[in-house]
């Protein structure tokens, strides 16, 4: 699985914050010595989870009981119990956490962490459990990306809408609609520069599809609301898409605001679009999407 890691930060941790004290008022070293890197897959992305990587560099094994991402950046995060054991050696061994919202000030957007931590709670081969905190990168890139999607997705959320509009269903199979664009806050002109289908669904301007001039659509100033009709299909099911069907409903768009750069985001998704999409993702699934 194709991940994106950040350099791992080495910890060679000191007794202060564990478990048990030092004898003679002599500092004890610890017998636990941890790397921990955060990584991220494909699932990932689409859980809005990221992977605390743990390597043990220890002289024995342990297990870790108990991770928490401390992430100020970010809100919803909490303690998450495991257990994780880790052989000596430096093998990775990964636990995925949420990593909550992302806490976003004022419309700024590409907006930089705050110095993170990933606290654990490690138990030793003699029982004892030491509570340990090891420091992630600072700057982190990780967090970084993932805190600017956050935040530019809630500042257009504070712009404009991009939905899917009512659904016709053909006797192909197929589904006709619209995608549709309106004002929320933004004043300006909003001009849609793109929008792309799911890894299964192809989602295409009509009546030209491919061959539609972008930008799909504009809305200027006093303009509300602008439609663009579209037709869904499943011709994009190959047995590479099936495997990959962690992201049927993800759908990347792209707004540019007042001839700005364009900005990403994604069609917002109800249990309409689901029920909607439903028999043609069946019949990819049961390879029946020759319409």
């Amino acid at each position: 699985m194709k991940r994106l890691a950040l350099v791992a930060v080495l910890a060679v941790l000191a007794c202060t914050g564990c478990t048990g004290g030092g004898t003679g008022g002599k500092a004890e070293e610890s017998p636990v010595k941890l790397r921990v890197e955060l990584t991220q897959g494909r699932v990932d992305e689409v859980r809005h989870t990221v992977q605390i990587s743990m390597h043990n560099d220890g002289p024995a094994k342990v297990t870790v009981e108990r991770v928490e991402l401390q992430a100020p950046s970010f809100k919803g995060i909490g303690p998450v119990a495991v257990d994780a054991p880790l052989p000596v050696g430096g093998l990775r061994v990964d636990v995925p956490v949420s990593y909550g919202t992302g806490v976003c000030q004022g419309d700024e957007l590409k907006p930089r962490s705050a110095a993170s931590h990933v606290a654990f709670a490690v138990r030793t081969e003699d029982g004892k459990l030491h509570d340990l905190r090891l420091p992630l990168p600072d700057p982190d890139p990780m967090l970084d990306k993932l805190l600017a999607i956050d935040c530019q997705q809630a500042y257009l959320d504070r712009q404009v809408t991009l939905t899917f509009g009512p659904w016709t269903h053909l006797p192909s199979g197929w589904l006709n609609g619209t995608v549709v664009l309106k004002r929320v806050g933004f004043t300006g002109t909003v001009t849609l520069q793109e929008f792309v289908g799911s890894i299964l669904l192809e989602v295409l301007p009509l009546p030209d599809r491919e061959k539609t001039p972008k930008p799909y659509a504009v809305l200027a100033p006093g303009q509300n609301e602008v439609s663009v009709p579209v037709v869904v299909d499943g011709e994009r099911c190959t047995p590479h898409a099936l495997a990959e069907i962690k992201k049927p409903y993800v759908f990347p768009a792209w707004l540019s605001l007042d001839g700005g750069p364009p900005l990403y985001t994604e069609l917002k998704i109800t249990d309409a679009e689901r029920d909607a999409f439903k028999p043609v993702i069946d019949a990819c699934a049961a390879g029946h999407t020759e319409m």
